[in-house]
This record gives structure tokens, sequence and C-alpha cells, in this order.
């Protein structure tokens, strides 16, 4: 779609040319009058068009000298000159400006309609095949296959006739896709992107601003605002309060009806040789961001430092679980993770370590409970989902209670499947290397001590205390065989702190001492203690 400004300064001329013809028909959605050079640039400063129709000769400036500031601040505006004189000097002029076609007033309707529907295929033919060269070579600008010197870049411009000159400036703006409202096929987040760009073409980019829009890769776009160092204060003031409006247009029309949450994050305007610098900069910026969504943020170097993270009631949760509190903590966890959705510039760091602190305390806890945590969280603790997890304080949420009630579905399950003694030793085996004294056992299965000791005496003919000693020497045996870790360290791993006393248990109950238990074993072992 196309904006075209009309300027004459006999107003009948210009409304009747406004009115002549159904401007739809060629694409074109919002027409303009000006009535000379000083109105027809407080229009563009509004708004920029993508074509004029000027008349040559009006009383408060010429329209060949208006076309000259035009094409100074918006070279992709083109122009269709009108006069009522069929001077030669007029029409040279107006084709060494480079406008698309000299007319005679009064202009034909069908003439117009003719010459519009021709400079309509031009402009988005040449604006195609232009975007394309454009983005490949901010691609290849940011992948560093052109060298971030100024000679360089200018050179590779010149060579593929970019509209850019060696004055301008210029502003990235990094798009960073958030999330999606539902989850998308391989295809449906093709399709999305491409819904996402054409919005980001018609609402912030076309006919608005010399602009280019980049694709970084699947989750992130970038626009280049080029600026001129002409540009007046007011100029500058105009853009930035228009296309941070345009920005936030754009993302409330992304969530409304593509069901995309995003942030638009403005770098700083810097020569074409430092973008890569400062899109690397903003990148590290943006991709460290977890709690930012649905806005416009300018790029500051004061916005680096992470903001305060609350202290983590893991200690808490960790008794909770112990007493079957699991909803609880699945209730409390999302209620402090929801408090950090208000911390301005919460780090990606942040995340990882609730992450890590997170996961520790539940395998640690799940063990305790006599737990194989592999078993259980054999999904949760896969690649892409770890990664996933530390993407935004949504994501931490979802897989705090993902893992949570996993637990819980292998607890009733084993509960409505395991006996008492199944229970106990499960969390025998589970706990080898503890302290395993009658009361933690009956903590974890919710009996009495010494109802456990009686039931387990009668349904195993063995004490509590001799099933454990025979548990720890067995897996000692399988230590001392199948291993090298030296003596001290398997007495550890089954429970004994004192080695001279795990020695003496071993050869009672072996009939022989570890390092000889080993070299029956393993004849070609060197013995360590």
């Amino acid at each position: 779609m196309y904006r075209l400004l009309i300027v004459d300064d006999e107003a009948i001329i210009a409304n009747g040319i406004k009115a002549s013809m159904n401007w739809k028909c060629v694409f074109v959605t919002s027409v303009s009058i000006a009535h000379n050079a000083r109105q027809a640039k407080e229009k563009f400063m509004e708004q920029p068009f993508d074509i004029m129709i000027c008349d040559i000769e009006m009383p408060q400036g010429s329209g060949l000298e208006l076309f000259e500031w035009v094409k100074a601040h918006y070279p992709h505006t083109e122009c269709i000159f009108i006069t009522c004189h069929a001077d030669f000097a007029y029409a040279k002029k107006a084709l060494q400006l480079g406008s698309f076609e000299y007319l005679l007033k009064p202009v034909p309707h069908d003439e117009l309609e003719l010459v519009m529907t021709k400079l309509i295929k031009k402009i988005r033919e040449e604006r195609e095949a232009a975007g394309r060269e454009t983005e490949r070579f901010w691609q290849d600008v940011l992948n560093q296959a052109i060298p971030s010197r100024l000679d360089s870049m200018m050179e590779v411009i010149d060579k593929k006739r970019l509209p850019y000159v060696r004055s301008m400036e210029f502003i990235p703006v990094v798009i960073s896709i958030s999330h999606w409202d539902k989850s998308l096929s391989v295809r449906d987040e093709q399709l999305m992107e491409y819904a996402l760009r054409n919005a980001l073409e018609e609402i912030v980019v076309r006919g608005t601003f010399n602009a280019q829009i980049v694709r970084i890769n699947s989750e992130y776009l970038m626009v280049v605002f080029v600026r001129d160092k002409v540009f007046s204060l007011e100029e500058e003031g105009y853009f930035w309060k228009e296309v941070i409006s345009r920005c936030n247009t754009f993302i409330g029309g992304c969530n409304q009806y593509l069901g995309c949450h995003l942030v638009c994050y403005f770098g700083k305007q810097v020569p074409a040789h430092e973008m890569r610098k400062m899109v690397e900069e903003l990148m590290t910026f943006v991709k460290n961001q977890v709690n930012i969504v649905d806005r416009v943020i300018c790029y500051d170097a004061n916005l680096r430092g992470e903001g305060q993270i609350p202290l983590t009631p893991l200690h808490i949760w960790s008794e909770l679980i112990k007493q079957g509190n699991m909803r609880q903590v699945i209730n409390e966890s999302h209620q402090f993770l929801d408090s950090w959705k208000q911390i301005d510039n919460l780090g990606v760091r942040g995340l990882q370590r609730f992450y890590q602190n997170f996961l520790q305390m539940m395998l640690y806890t799940l063990q305790q409970h006599g737990l194989r945590a592999d078993e259980i969280f054999s999904d949760h603790l896969a690649p892409a989902k770890v990664l996933a997890a530390t993407r935004s304080v949504k994501d931490l949420q979802d897989w705090v209670k993902g893992m949570l009630e996993a637990a819980i579905v292998h607890m009733q399950k084993l509960d409505s499947n395991e006996s008492v003694i199944e229970k106990i030793k499960r969390y025998i085996a589970l706990n080898l290397d503890q302290e395993l004294s009658r009361q933690y056992i009956a903590d974890y299965v919710g009996l009495s001590p010494d109802y456990i000791v009686k039931l387990f005496k009668k349904e195993t003919g063995l004490s509590v205390s001799d099933y454990i000693l025979t548990e720890r020497i067995k897996l000692a045996k399988e230590l001392l065989a199948r291993t090298d870790t030296t003596v001290s360290n398997v007495a550890l791993a089954v429970g004994f702190c004192n080695f001279s006393y795990f020695s003496t248990i071993f050869k009672k109950e072996v009939a022989m001492t570890p390092q000889e238990y080993r070299r029956a074993e393993q004849p070609g072992m060197k013995l360590c203690k």
C-alpha cells in the first residue's frame, strides 16, 4: 500500500486530481494535499510519502526546488510533475532530478491512471529487488562477510547500488520474539514469521521512513533505520516519537491478531562501520533479558546491571515435599516466581541459578524420600527442555510445575503398588551411603519405628540392621570387584566413615579383608588403601 501527496497552489486542481480516480485500484490508500512547498515539507515530516504529484510553478517556491529537498531527505519518494506550460527547460530539469513523468494540465483521467499504474509497478519491483539486496548486505555485515570498515562497506554499497551514502548513520532495532500464545508446528512457524514480517512492513516501515527489515534467525528480526546528519532537531524529535509509537502499535497488533509476544529493542545511532559492533552489543543485552515482553526498550549501558532477586525458600519447599505437601509447593513456587515478573532487568543468570538450586533440592529431597530422580525426570531433563526452562519466568514456572507434578504421579504410583517392606528396601537401597536409623526409615514409610522393626523381621526373617549390613557388604563387594576406586572410598560409599571398622566388618562377613577380596576378583589389580 502506498501514500500519495498532491502539491498544487490551486485548490480546485489539487482537489480535482484527488477526486479524479479510485486510488485504491492502484493500491494508494492515503491521499493528502498541500498548497505550497512549506505545507508539503510539513506533510512529509508528519508522514513521508511514496509518491508526490507536484505542480512546478508555485508562488512560494517551485516544485523543482521542493523535489530537490524531498530527494535529499526522502530518497525513495517518486515524483510526477504537472504544469500548464510545455517548457523544455522545466522538462529537462525534472528529468535530471529523476522524476518519473512530466504531464501537462489538465491531466486526463485515463492518462493519470496509466502513469500511476506504471509507477506503482516500478516502485514495487524496485523496492522488492533493492530490499533483497539490502537485506543480504546487512546479513553479510553481521556475519562479518563484509569487513566493518567504512571504505570496504561503501565499495559494496556502490557496487550493489544500495540507497546509502557515506554521511548516513543507522539505528538498529532488534525485534525479539518472546513466545506465541499456542504451540506451532514448523510449517505454522514459517507462516507466522511471514505474517509477522508483513505486519512489520505495513505498520512500521512502509511509507514512513527509510528503513530495511533484516532476518537474523527464526527468533529475531531487525529493522535498520537510516538517519542523515542533515536532519534538524525538530525532525529528529518527530522520528523518535513516531517510530516508537508505530512499534507499540505493531506490538499490540501482533498480540491481538497473531498471538505473538515480542520486544522491540532500539540500539544507538551509529555510522555504517560501527553497526556490527552495535548490534552485537544490543544482542548480548537482548539475550540476557527474560522479564521484558510487549514493550519498546531503548538500549542504554545503564540497563546492564541485573535486578535484585529475593532469596528462594528452598529449605521450606524441601520440608513440604518430605511431608507430602507437593501441591502446596506447586502453588508457592508459582507465586514466588510470579513476583519475579516485577523485577526490572531480570537476567538469564538469575533464572539459571534458580534452576540449578531447585534441581539440586529436588534430587536430594526425593533421594531422601527413597525415589530415583532419573526415573522420574528423564523427560524434564532433556537438553531442549533444560534450555527452554530459563528463557523466561513463565517457561521456568512451567518447568517447575512439570517437575513437581511428575514427582506427584510417581509417588502416587509407588504408594498404590508397593508394600511397606518394598518401600523400606527401596529407601535403604537409595541411601546406603547415609545414616540409616530406624527413625529415618519410619518417617519415610509413615509408621512407628517399633512397628516397622517387627513387620520387617516377620516378613523377611532379618532385622532391619542385619538387612542394611547385608546390602552394604553386597555393594562393597561389587565396587571392589568392578572398580579401581580406593578401599577408603568404597567404605564411604557404603556408609562407613571409619576405614578400620569397615575392614573389620567386611572380613567378618566375607572371611577375607577388602584387599584380599579385590585381589581374588581382580588378580592384576594394584592394591590401594
